[in-house]
């Protein structure tokens, strides 16, 4: 019987030390809240389109003959009618920011070796391999395609790395070119694009794979430091997200990925304003050519069809993005 009272009382001891650690945690929560204006959603919207139009994103550019992510891709987007663009930026071990979606080297360069362990006199210049095959593009660096693209195009900027020193240098180029209302800068990591939000509150900032279930972040992120953006997959857009950020005013805030010829008529009748694209003729053609009508209620309209008794899709009418 003795013996456990040593034991009652440590366990007692614990406990306590958990709870004020508890406390302090809330604490210091509730005046980093109250520091960051509260917990209200921010809807201020620098990439609204005009009226009840769509903003389009030409995923990694246009690559239906060319590498993806090339200066070439991002031609093609515009020759289509495209004003917006989605690219993945990475940096090479020499610190260089380039055009570059995957952590591998083989796909896109032949190269059997992690991207980040090449430098830029490595990639520099090297042949960019499309369906297997060299071509005459090669990687360009961020800082070439805002020279080239700042004053034509808008950007989605996927930011592959994660540290705040990366964000430090992407910054310093967006604010170089004065390109802070045609950025967005993207990515999965919260603290990341809290970094961002804290030290360059001008810089339009999306945080990544955010869906309903991720409601509770976003709540919970005070209003200084909250993405502008919310981007998603579509396959994670359902009516209730839909109702939730209808509420909340932040529909137009709602970007999502992923967008195919098979749900691109199901985004638009939910009242998705802003998606990523995979350029199809077949769909998307008609879109840059003509106005759009966004369902803006926010209401889906599932039920109506949207084939026309020969089978072929009825895609509403659309506005240039």
């Amino acid at each position: 019987m003795t013996s456990s009272h040593p034991h009652r009382a440590r366990i007692r001891r614990l406990a306590r030390v958990f709870l004020i650690g508890v406390a302090c945690f809330f604490a210091l929560y509730l005046v980093l809240v109250l520091a960051g204006g509260g917990l209200s959603p921010r809807l201020d919207d620098t990439f609204a389109g005009h009226g009840d139009s769509a903003l389009l994103f030409a995923h990694r550019g246009v690559a239906l003959s060319v590498p993806e992510n090339s200066e070439a891709s991002l031609v093609e987007a515009q020759r289509l009618g495209f004003r917006a663009v989605e690219i993945d930026v990475r940096k090479t071990k020499s610190g260089e920011l380039v055009l570059f979606h995957d952590r591998s080297a083989r796909r896109r360069l032949g190269l059997d070796v992690e991207f980040r362990e090449l430098t830029w006199d490595q990639v520099k210049g090297r042949q960019l391999l499309f369906e297997g095959n060299a071509t005459t593009n090669s990687i360009p660096t961020l800082r070439e395609v805002f020279q080239k693209f700042g004053k034509t195009l808008r950007f989605y900027l996927d930011m592959k790395n994660k540290g705040f020193k990366d964000a430090d240098q992407i910054v310093t180029l967006i604010d170089e070119f004065g390109l802070y209302d045609r950025t967005i800068l993207a990515s999965v990591d919260p603290l990341f694009i809290t970094y961002v939000e804290h030290k360059y509150p001008k810089v339009n900032t999306a945080l990544e794979r955010f869906d309903f279930f991720q409601v509770w972040l976003y709540r919970s992120i005070p209003k200084r430091w909250k993405p502008d953006y919310l981007s998603g997959l579509a396959r994670k857009v359902t009516p209730g997200h839909v109702e939730w950020l209808r509420k909340k005013q932040l529909l137009s805030k709602r970007i999502v990925y992923e967008v195919e010829a098979t749900n691109y008529d199901r985004m638009l009748n939910f009242g998705i304003t802003k998606a990523i694209v995979d350029y199809d003729p077949s769909v998307h053609s008609r879109t840059l050519s003509q106005p759009i009508a966004v369902n803006t209620t926010g209401v889906s309209n599932d039920s109506r069809s949207t084939s026309d008794s020969s089978g072929g899709e009825n895609h509403p009418p659309i506005r240039r993005p």
